[in-house]
């Protein structure tokens, strides 16, 4: 038995904590890689319900998916192309897209043109990132592609702040100011764009709410998961469970696991629990911090796991018990010496919810 539990009061606590924090400003909701983990149609359906109506994925396939489930909210889809049958698909879907340059523009443009239709976009403005959009020094062009794209209604604009997360605020208020300049110069040339937003959850979490504009994007915070102080105390969501499938005692002096990796110093009583890293427990992401002293802590930090004893533990029937030996793909063994646990109890295993495997079912209780 495995499964991802979903505490609903839980959920609905940051939810409320979120809107309260947002004020007055338009929450995204951002629910890309399978709604975090909780599930992509799952959460999709719990947010319109929580009165959340405006909901962004950021793969062209996600937007598809969400789109043909008929929601009562506006999907948009971050991830800007230039491939025309991927734009032809998003906006036969009604799917707000992503341009993030004048030829994306005119191919979305002359596709509206022929349908007769006016086609609902957001424009990506690259600030810092280097990833998709237009190039924030480029303001003319931005101007050029709103008001010669006839059939193309604008109705935000956005960026993605790279180095949010940082206790080093220079860069995050950089891009911010670039991305004002963009609004000024546009408001200055008459153009009018109802929604800007640059703010995901770490900067929505960390900054003043001058700087959310009229959105803000929230993606991880929903969870309570996120790589910045807990401000406004939201809740971990997510837990996985499954059960012990088999208990047996084994010698002092014999191995646990794949490579030998831990011999044990007595008599061990161990629980067998069908759960590893093919399901997503304990796998690393992999860190893409951009400041040397950053990656020295990270060395630091492996080199020091490398001495450390049962610093892996679970939860079977509310007690602590640790992990030893390597985890497999797909089991890993808890030391359970001295407990009266018996087969079939329930294990939880604490995890972020984005790693689970998309094969576990999700449950909202």
């Amino acid at each position: 038995m495995k499964l991802l539990e979903i505490k609903t009061n839980d959920l609905e606590y940051n939810i409320k904590k979120i809107k309260e924090r947002a004020n007055e400003a338009k929450i995204i909701a951002v629910i890309k890689g399978n709604g975090y983990g909780l599930g992509l149609k799952e959460f999709a359906n719990f947010l319109v319900d929580h009165g959340i109506n405006y909901l962004a994925v950021s793969s062209i396939e996600e937007a598809v998916e969400l789109a043909t489930m008929n929601l009562d909210a506006t999907i948009l889809c971050l991830e800007a192309t230039s491939v025309k049958n991927e734009i032809e698909q998003l906006f036969e879907k009604n799917v707000v897209i992503t341009i993030g340059d004048i030829e994306s523009a005119k191919i979305l443009n002359e596709i509206a043109k022929r349908e007769n239709k006016k086609a609902h976009v957001h424009l990506k403005v690259d600030t810092g990132f280097s990833r998709y959009g237009f190039l924030y020094d480029n303001k003319e062009e931005i101007l050029k592609t709103i008001t010669e794209s006839t059939s193309i209604f604008v109705e935000g604009i956005f960026s993605h702040f790279s180095y949010a997360y940082s206790k080093d605020k220079n860069y995050t208020e950089l891009q911010y100011k670039r991305f004002v300049d963009i609004k000024e110069f546009l408001e200055k040339n008459n153009i009018n764009i109802p929604m800007y937003h640059i703010c995901n959850s770490s900067a929505f979490l960390k900054y003043y709410d001058d700087m959310f504009l009229n959105a803000v994007r929230i993606g991880s915070a929903f969870l309570g998961r996120i790589s910045v102080p807990n401000t406004i105390g939201l809740k971990k969501i997510g837990i996985l469970k499954s059960n012990v499938v088999e208990i047996k005692e084994i010698k002092k002096g014999t191995a646990v696991g794949y490579s030998n990796s831990e011999v044990v110093k007595k008599d061990t009583k161990i629980a067998i629990v069908p759960v590893g890293y093919s399901d997503g427990f304990h796998i690393g992401v992999k860190n893409d911090t951009f400041k040397f002293i950053d990656k020295i802590r990270i060395l630091k930090n492996a080199i020091q796991d490398c001495f450390k004893k049962d610093k892996i533990y679970i939860s079977i029937s509310g007690k602590k018990y640790p992990v030893i030996g390597r985890v497999g793909m797909n089991h890993i063994t808890v030391d359970i010496t001295n407990s009266d646990i018996k087969i079939d109890e329930e294990v939880e295993l604490e995890i972020a919810p984005v790693l689970v495997s998309s094969k576990i079912r999700r449950e909202y209780i």
